[in-house]
Order: C-alpha cells, then sequence, then structure tokens
C-alpha cells in the first residue's frame, strides 16, 4: 500500500477516533467551560439578593440611629425617670408606636420597638403598643443578655418564631418569623439599648428568589447558623466552602469548585450574613444542552472538512521532512546548533536550507538579546537603588528653612550635613558596588533618621541593636532604609487617636547573624496591618501592589536581582500593633559581582 493511501486512511481513522473521543469527553469540556459563566451568573444574582437583603439591614441599622437621636424620646425618658407614672409610660408607647410611620418605615419592618434603660441602679423597659408578650420574654431572656455579655455597640438579633397568632392583632396581618437589631442607646445622660423588631418573612422572601437557578441552597446568620429558607437535605459542605473559597470581584463573593458541581457565596454588608448556592454538575449541563449539540455538529463538519483538504496535501509528504521536523524539535529543546544536511536541490532541499539559516538567525538574535538583557538589567538595578525621592529633599529643604528662620544654625547644619550624607552615598554608586557593609548602611539610616526627627520632632524613638561583628558583612545596597522609611510613615505617623493626633512610638532596627544567614528586622509599634494587606504584600504578583507599597516592591526586585535565590521576606502585623518586616539574606563577606 502506497505512502499516499496509508495517510488518508490513517486520517480517517484518526478523524472517527477525535470524534468519538470528544463526543464523550464533550460535556466535561462543556461543563468545564460554561462552568464559569455559570458562575458569574450566580455570583450575579446571589449579589442582587444580598443587595435586597442589605438594604433590609441597613434600613433597620438607619432607623435604630434615628430612634436613638430623637430629642422628643429622650425627654420623655428623661420625664419618666423622673416621674414613674402611669400616664408618662403610656406616651411613651404611644410615642414609640408612631415613629415607624413618622419615619416613613414599611410596617413590616418595624414591627415593634423595645428599649431597655439602666439609670442609677435602675432598669426600664419600653416597648410599642401591642408588642407581644412572647417577643418580650424572647428579647430579655436570650437576646439582651448576650448583647451586655458581648459589650457590643451593635448587634443583630437571629431569626426567631412567633407565638401563632399573636402577630396577627398587633401588626395587622399574620408573620411567622421575626428578627430585629439592638443599637446602643445614649443621650442626654441615659444609657441602654434599643432593639427594631422587624419582620423576617421579607427577608425569606428575597432568600427564596435563588429557587430560579438552583435548587440547593442555605441561608446562614452571623454565627453561620441556617435559617429559613435554607434546603433541609443541602449537599453543601459549609466548612470546606468557607475555608476554600477563590473571591471574586471583592471579599463580599466567592466560590469554592467540586469535581461534580460549585458552591457560590455572597456574604452580607452587614451582620455577616451569608447566602450560599450550589450549582450541580447536572445543573449546569443542563442549562448548556443546546451547546453540547451544536458542538457536536461543528466538530463532525469541521473533521469532514480538514479531511477533503488533506487528500491532495498528502502526496507532498515525504521522509526528509521527518529530518526537518526533528531538528526543530531539537530547537525548541535548546540546542540552536541543530542543522539539517540537504542531498536534494528541490522543494525539500529548500525547506532545508532555509531552516539551516532560520537557525543560525536565531542563534545570532537569541545571542544579541541575551547580552541586550544583560546591559538592561544593571541599568534597571543602577535606577533602583540610587533614586532618592524629589519629596523627600522637598520636605528636608523645607526643614532646613524652619530651623534658619527660627535662628537654630546648629540644627540646620546639622540637618545639611545628614542630607549631604546621604546624597554623597546614592551618588557614588556604581555598577560594581551593588553591596555595602551593615556599618555603612546603619549610617546611612543613621542620618536619614535625624532628618526625620528634625521634621517629626519628638513624634518618635529609635533603637538600633547591631552587634559589632555584624558590622563588616556586606549587604545590598539601600534595603534598610525603605523599610525604616515604611515603618515611620505607615507605622509611627499613621498611627493616630480620635482627635487625629499622632501617638508616638519606637523603631526598632536588629540585624543578627543565624547560621549562614543574615537576619534583618525592622519593627514599630504603630497602626499596624490586616491580616488581608499583609497576605498581598507577601504573596501577590508584583502588578498588584501599587501605591505606599511599592519600596517593598523595590527591594523585592533587588534581592532576587543580586542574591538570585527565592524571594525572603516575612510580614508579621496586627492592627494597632505595629508591623515587623524581616530579611533574612546569605552571609556575604567578600564581594562577588558579575560584571
Amino acid at each position: 500500500m502506497k505512502l499516499k493511501t496509508k495517510l488518508q486512511l490513517s486520517q480517517i481513522l484518526v478523524f472517527v477516533v477525535i470524534f468519538l473521543a470528544l463526543t464523550t469527553i464533550l460535556p466535561t469540556i462543556i461543563y468545564l467551560s460554561a462552568r464559569r459563566s455559570d458562575i458569574k451568573s450566580a455570583m450575579n444574582l446571589n449579589e442582587q439578593i444580598m443587595m435586597r437583603v442589605d438594604n433590609c439591614f441597613e434600613e433597620l441599622d438607619r432607623f435604630a440611629s434615628v430612634v436613638s437621636e430623637d430629642e422628643e424620646l429622650n425627654a420623655l425618658l428623661k420625664l419618666y425617670v423622673q416621674e414613674p407614672s402611669p400616664g408618662n409610660l403610656a406616651r411613651i408607647r404611644l410615642y414609640l408606636s408612631e415613629l415607624g410611620i413618622k419615619d416613613h418605615m414599611p410596617s413590616y419592618q418595624v414591627l415593634g420597638i423595645y428599649i431597655n434603660l439602666k439609670e442609677d441602679g435602675r432598669s426600664y423597659r419600653f416597648h410599642t403598643v401591642g408588642l407581644s408578650s412572647s417577643v418580650i420574654s424572647h428579647m430579655e431572656k436570650n437576646i439582651l443578655p448576650d448583647y451586655y455579655r458581648q459589650e457590643q455597640t451593635d448587634m443583630f438579633v437571629e431569626p426567631f418564631s412567633f407565638t401563632r397568632g399573636e402577630s396577627k392583632t398587633v401588626f395587622g396581618r399574620e408573620f411567622s418569623m421575626g428578627y430585629g437589631f439592638v443599637h446602643a442607646y445614649s443621650k442626654n445622660g441615659i444609657s441602654g439599648s434599643i432593639t427594631i423588631i422587624s419582620s423576617f418573612d421579607e427577608i425569606v422572601y428575597m432568600v427564596r428568589d435563588v429557587g430560579e437557578y438552583c435548587k440547593d441552597y442555605l441561608l446562614l446568620t452571623n454565627n453561620d447558623i441556617r435559617v429559613e429558607p435554607s434546603v433541609r437535605n443541602s449537599a453543601i459542605d459549609l466548612n470546606k466552602t468557607l475555608q476554600n473559597l477563590t473571591y471574586g470581584k471583592s471579599y463580599m463573593e466567592g466560590y469554592y469548585e467540586e469535581p461534580d458541581g460549585v458552591s457560590i457565596v455572597r456574604m452580607s454588608e452587614y451582620g455577616n450574613w451569608k447566602l450560599i448556592t450550589r450549582l450541580t454538575r447536572k445543573d449546569i449541563l443542563a442549562n448548556n444542552r443546546s451547546v453540547i449539540v451544536l458542538d457536536e455538529l461543528l466538530v463532525a463538519i469541521f473533521g469532514i472538512c480538514v479531511l477533503l483538504l488533506m487528500v491532495p496535501i498528502v502526496q507532498r509528504f515525504t521522509k526528509p521532512l521527518g529530518e526537518v521536523s526533528k531538528q526543530m524539535d531539537q530547537i525548541a529543546r535548546g540546542n540552536l546548533d541543530a542543522r539539517v544536511t540537504v542531498y536534494s536541490r528541490d522543494e525539500i532541499g529548500e525547506v532545508g536550507d532555509s531552516f539551516n539559516i532560520m537557525s543560525e538567525k536565531l542563534k545570532e538574535n537569541m545571542n544579541k538579546v541575551i547580552e541586550k538583557e544583560k546591559i538592561e538589567q544593571t541599568m534597571r538595578y543602577s535606577l533602583l537603588i540610587s533614586q532618592v525621592d524629589p519629596h523627600f529633599i522637598y520636605n528636608t529643604m523645607n526643614t532646613i528653612t524652619y530651623l534658619a528662620q527660627k535662628g537654630r544654625n546648629e540644627d540646620v547644619i546639622a540637618v545639611n550635613k545628614a542630607m549631604i550624607e546621604i546624597l554623597k552615598d546614592r551618588l557614588r554608586i556604581e555598577i560594581s558596588e551593588v553591596y555595602d557593609t551593615v556599618e555603612q548602611e546603619i549610617s546611612v539610616v543613621s542620618q536619614y533618621l535625624i532628618i526625620q526627627n528634625y521634621r517629626y520632632e519628638g513624634t518618635f524613638k529609635t533603637k538600633i541593636e547591631v552587634p559589632e561583628e555584624a558590622g563588616a558583612y556586606l549587604i545590598a545596597k539601600n534595603l534598610l532604609q525603605p523599610l525604616v522609611e515604611n515603618a515611620l510613615f505607615h507605622g509611627i505617623l499613621a498611627n493616630k487617636d480620635e482627635n487625629g493626633e499622632v501617638l508616638g512610638g519606637c523603631i526598632t532596627i536588629k540585624i543578627v547573624r543565624e547560621d549562614d544567614l543574615l537576619v534583618v528586622t525592622v519593627r514599630d509599634n504603630g497602626a499596624g496591618m490586616s491580616e488581608e494587606m499583609v497576605d498581598i504584600l507577601e504573596h501577590q504578583p508584583r502588578a498588584q501592589i501599587r501605591g505606599a507599597h511599592i519600596g517593598l516592591r523595590n527591594i523585592r526586585e533587588r534581592i532576587k536581582y543580586i542574591y538570585g535565590e527565592p524571594l525572603n521576606i516575612h510580614i508579621e502585623s496586627m492592627e494597632g500593633e505595629g508591623t515587623c518586616v524581616t530579611l533574612r539574606l546569605p552571609i556575604v563577606e567578600e564581594v562577588s559581582w558579575r560584571t
């Protein structure tokens, strides 16, 4: 059998096998491809539903604030505390009953108001007209003790069931469940709490809209308690879902992918409530059945067209092309010396000649690219370590001007001298001088701190702990000063009291040797950072780091460039307590730098 016939039969066989294989795996391909769009759609729908729920929560929060700031209510409460009479109590209850109407709140959102006050060791309780005794008892026994025990300012009341029939006569319609919002009350010497009771039925109606696109869903309170209208026999693995979330466009939403489905989570902006829905593989395939049929048809048409087109082309394939393919594979593997031996002067021979010319040109161009990259890397590194922030120079000159105007000549000399030392250190940088001694780096940092001490006089202190033997070790230039600058501006100076005044603090610089590593630590007791921000700084790609943290990005690039080792920057921080940045660098005692 001729080669041409063999190739044609092989193509037909390959097409049949591929078509059968694609038909078998196409549902999986569609599931994997369509899952993303279905996840996005589900996240959008969840977001819309939770936005409606959040509007209810927000209205409760807002109305609680309105009640707590009401001057007339405060006057009535104060009068009752002074004169606890039935008439004064009746006026308070009547006024509370009218507040929802006065504020144009829907009747289902304000089913009742309950106020608990403590004055001179005595407790006072007030509520709207008609608030059922079971609700009052639930508040006093289950809600308020927990609220005062946790010492919270605001707290959502977990959903609870109304006693059958009690809500109908009081509120004009039948409600099965309620929930609420507790808000601290403190006005004109009277303190306690205000609880707004609302209908949870409205929340249930909103959440049930998810049934339009999935059959399995959960509604969780801030304590991760399942409440109506959650599916009773849900297949959602709550722990795995919450622990393995892939976040969407914000930390308010995310999803957890499983082999046979995906769970979508949307969190509330109020009270940390969660809506979790689950799309199964079956649901996604059913939604995309028409796409599967269309893809199978397109694959069949495409395969037939390819077979028809390949018939006149196959006869042009010859054995020498295999040699060309083999040598091209060598090029792809990095062997730029691969060449083809040309035996003929026909089209295949021309392909061989072209391949050999291409290989030679490719080798030459690759060498040029490598040399160019070396030059660009060297220039780029020089810029990284020699840049001086123009704002720093500007602020320093302003400080010198201020000291001169005050006649503090000795201070002017000290600041100017420190500035000169910093500029001298930057200006003396050459390509071969990417390292400097720890002693010199500490000296430059000390000059920087002198300037900042004059600028922010009395705001911070500095503690430097560097053993004498560590001073002779070599360290990449200008690694230390950006860390100290971050500690000052984003730690100490960002730590302010409620009046906006800087609280001050201390920056500790410590450099020690641990085995074969030089451990550099810069610690401050300033504003600190959240766990989310620390995670971003330690793990996110540099393209996602913006603004104030560009100094850390600069340090990352220089460590990788100079030491040629994986990045080793560790950040420990807690909001309100400070930040500690640790670098672990290889010990360098002699300069050995590529030229």
